[in-house]
Parts: C-alpha cells; structure tokens; sequence
C-alpha cells in the first residue's frame, strides 16, 4: 500500500465526548437488556442487542474515522459519512428496540421518577405521535436532507466545526424519525397500514434521487470550498462532486428499495400477515403506555414502577452520585472538544519544487500558542510528499532578521496525517510574520504567512456545558419536585373532613 493511503488510513479523529456519550448509551441498553432478558421477556433476542450495538459503532465511525478527518477536503468522503449518519445507523440502531431496554438500563430512581412519568406523559405522547407519523417523517428527513445540501448551509458546515455538529445531530436525528415507521420497534404501534410502507419508501428514493442527480450532473461545482482547497487524490473537485452523487445515488436507493422489496413481499405472504397481526395484538394499545403495561407482569421492573422504597433517600443520593460523576465527565470532555479551533487555509503558495498550503485559525490570530498545520505537495504532480521537513519561525514584521527560536512540524500532533502541524507561539500583540521552511533532500524553499495578533484571552472562561449540565439538573429536580408536591389542605378544610 501506498504512504498516502497508509496515512489516511491512520488519520483517526476521535471525538472524546461523543466517544463517552456512545460507550455510556451502549452500557445502560446492555444492562437493560439483559435484566430484561433474565426476566423471560420474549421480545428481545440476542439479535437485537447485537443490531444495536452495531449501530451505535456505525455512528462512531462516521464521526472518528477519517471519513470524518477528510469530509473538508474530499466531498466523497462526506457523502459517505452521511450515507452511514442516515441509512446505516438509524435503522440498526431502531431494529434494537431500544426504547424499554434504556428505561430498564437507568438505576431505578431514574426509571420511576423521571423516565416512566415522562414516557407517560400526554405531552410526550402527543409529540412522538406526531413526529412517528410516516406523512411527518417523511418531510422532515427529506427537508433536513435538501436544506444542508444547499450551497449556503453547506459551506456553513465546512466552515465550522460546531455547526458541522449540529448538522450531523439533524441528519441522525431526522433519519431516526423516518426510519421509525419502517422499522416500528417494539413496543410501538404502527400509524399506517404495513403495505403503505412500500410508497413511503419509494417517495424517499425519489428524494434521494433529485437529489444526488443535481450532484452527478451539475456543470459547475456546487460546493466552492471544495475547489479552493488542496486537491488530495488526484481526481478534480467537478470529478469529487460526481462520485459524491453516485454513492448517495446507489447507496440511498439501495437503503430504501431494497427494505421496500421485502416490506412488500412480507405483505403479500399470507403467513407472515398472520404472524403481524398476532405480533400487534401482543404489541399492546398504546406505545408509550407499553412501559408500565409490560412493568406489571415482571416482578423486576414493576419493583421500581409501583412498589414504594423505603430507601428513597438512599436511591435519591445514589442517583445523584451516578448523574455528577458522569455528566461532569461529559461536561468536560466536550469543553475540551469545543476549545479547537476551526482551520481554514491561509496561504497557497508555490515555491522552487514545493507548493504548499497552510492551515490556521480564521480571522485575527490571539497571542498564545496557536496550532498551524501545513500540507506540502509536489509542484509538478501535485503528489502529497511526506518526507518533507517543515519548521515555523515567528519574527516581527519590522525587523525580520530578529532571532526567534523555530519549531519543527510533525505528522503526530495532527489529526489528518497528510499534514505536518506545530504549536506555534505569538509573543504578543501587533504584525508578525510566520515563515514555513521546507527541506526534501536538497530541494528548499521558503514561504512567509503576515500576521495580525490580536492581545490573547486571559483568566479562566466558564464553559457553556457545564451550564447545560446544570440547567439539566435543575430540570430534574423541578420535575420531581412538582411530581410530589402536595396541595397542602387548609386548616378549616381539615377540620371538617376529621368532622
């Protein structure tokens, strides 16, 4: 195999706090899982746990893997962690039936106070009934879909990482609800009739269809970024574009025809509409009304929906020990995610036998260290060279020949490893230059990078999830506070009912 491929093979980026948030999910569905399971609940065979599992790992993928690294360079490599965001993980994770086996999963404080009640609630019930809705879902997911395909939206996402986020979070969530009908886990109760599914399905693929011939057909490249930045592999961003529109072509297609196809053929077996009917009578009236249904008839699970603690107290601090330790974690783990700055390039210059792009913070650089990444390509062929050596120097833009200690640039302090990065350190306010140095073999060139630094932030900020872990928490105790309150009786009233 190639250097490059080796290279972008190792170019993992993994997100610690959605790396916590997957593992902890995957933790309480197990232990759901498998007290359900001890209890003789027949609805949940190893399979089950197994597709959900999978699921949750397809979303890490598209989210660490290089897929990810490169969805700013490459729009190929975005479309296909679209394709594993929309058509992989949904559906796999729904076919887990993952909805009692969380509930089951939580420390039982958690499951009577908050979770049952609010699963219960009318509110809750009028929305999931809404949104499940095959009519809802459908444009919901294929709003969501055209919406951040537009060029605006787009180019918003590449710009920026956190608005990259809330894309992805769109397109995962979006999808859940559409894959919801189709999928129809347990213990929920279809809307529409089984065979409507099939159109459902191919009004998707119809979708998908518009969609990805406006990519493969285009004239001009829809997407700018991707025609301004370095071109990795060769193939042209017009090429990029093309293929990107061919797998959301074959693969969407495939991920809707091909369960429509068995929908279809499901409905007309006599049998298997048997088995669907005698599967709905035992799904029970209501969705959400299944979670206290089911609780009465296993002694496990009705021990936290209806019989009364006597060591709530004890359950109360357990359950707040648990929620600190972990919200705290997560809280910090995406405060330190969230510090990264967004890199957009710089400078592409071309020098001697070199050209090369360099990577950096946008708008006006902070004095304080500052991460800056360069990727160095042959000029002629424009192949990526990996056995370049690259140093940063910092020197004030009046005096260019004032000593300033240089820093060497490795593969190891970034994430994509096509580039070589530095920490580089900007002394303090007013116009700096940055120069690249880049040695291979006896071939050298410099590049220059004006700078204008602005005084640094200091002190300790207050990072905004840790607010959002508070707010959560207050909302806890609202709920349970109110779920408990007692209207206290007057006094005359009291005398008159001892009366």
């Amino acid at each position: 195999m190639q250097p490059v491929y080796q290279a972008v093979l190792r170019s993992w980026a993994i997100p610690p706090a959605a790396t916590f948030a997957l593992a902890l999910t995957a933790l309480l569905y197990l232990r759901g899982w498998w007290l359900l399971r001890r209890a003789g609940l027949p609805y949940l065979p190893s399979w089950r746990a197994f597709s959900f599992l999978l699921g949750l790992f397809s979303l890490w993928v598209a989210l660490a893997s290089p897929l990810d690294t490169f969805s700013g360079f490459v729009l190929t490599a975005h479309m296909l962690q679209h394709m594993l965001l929309m058509m992989v993980a949904p559906p796999l994770v729904l076919l887990g039936a993952p909805l009692i086996p969380l509930v089951r999963g939580l420390p039982i404080f958690a499951a009577r106070e908050f979770a049952g009640p609010f699963l219960n609630w009318s509110v809750a019930n009028r929305i999931g009934h809404t949104l499940t809705n095959p009519a809802c879902a459908l444009l919901l997911m294929g709003g969501a879909m055209f919406a951040w395909h537009t060029p605006a939206l787009y180019e918003l996402a590449l710009a920026s990482a956190s608005w990259h986020e809330v894309e992805h979070a769109c397109f995962f969530v979006t999808s859940i609800i559409f894959w919801w009908p189709v999928v129809q886990p347990w213990p929920s109760r279809a809307q529409w009739p089984r065979w409507a599914m099939v159109p459902y399905l191919l009004v998707a693929d119809l979708q998908n269809t518009a969609l990805s011939a406006i990519l493969v057909f285009s004239d001009r490249v829809l997407y700018p970024s991707y025609a301004a930045i370095p071109r990795l592999f060769g193939f042209s961003a017009q090429e990029d574009q093309a293929a990107a529109g061919a797998i959301m072509w074959v693969v969407g297609s495939l991920a809707f025809i091909v369960p429509a196809i068995v929908i279809a053929v499901q409905c007309l077996s006599k049998k298997s509409s048997q088995m669907e009917s005698i599967s709905a009578r035992k799904r029970g009236p209501s969705s959400l009304d299944a979670f206290l249904m089911v609780s009465q008839r296993i002694p496990i699970l009705s021990c936290f929906v209806q019989r009364k603690w006597n060591g709530r107290a004890i359950e109360a601090i357990s359950f707040a020990m648990l929620f600190v330790l972990p919200g705290l974690c997560f809280a910090g783990l995406l405060a330190s995610g969230s510090s990264d700055d967004d890199q957009v390039v710089r400078l592409r210059a071309t020098t001697g036998a070199f050209t090369v792009a360099v990577f950096a913070p946008p708008g006006d650089f902070a004095s304080g260290p500052t991460n800056v990444s360069v990727l160095v390509q042959d000029r002629t062929t424009q192949e990526t060279l990996l056995d370049a050596t690259v140093d940063f120097t910092v020197h004030p833009s009046a005096d260019s020949k004032a000593p300033s200690p240089s820093v060497r640039a490795t593969y190891e302090q970034s994430e994509n490893k096509l580039f070589q990065a530095a920490e580089v350190n900007l002394p303090a306010e007013g116009e700096w230059t940055l120069n690249i140095s880049v040695q291979r073999n006896s071939e050298h060139a410099d590049f220059s990078l004006p700078l204008h630094v602005v005084k640094g932030e200091t002190g300790i900020g207050f990072h905004w999830p840790y607010l959002v872990i508070l707010i959560f928490a207050a909302l806890l105790v609202f709920a349970y506070l109110r779920r408990h309150h007692a209207p206290k009786i007057p006094s005359l009233e009291r005398s008159v009912s001892i009366l």
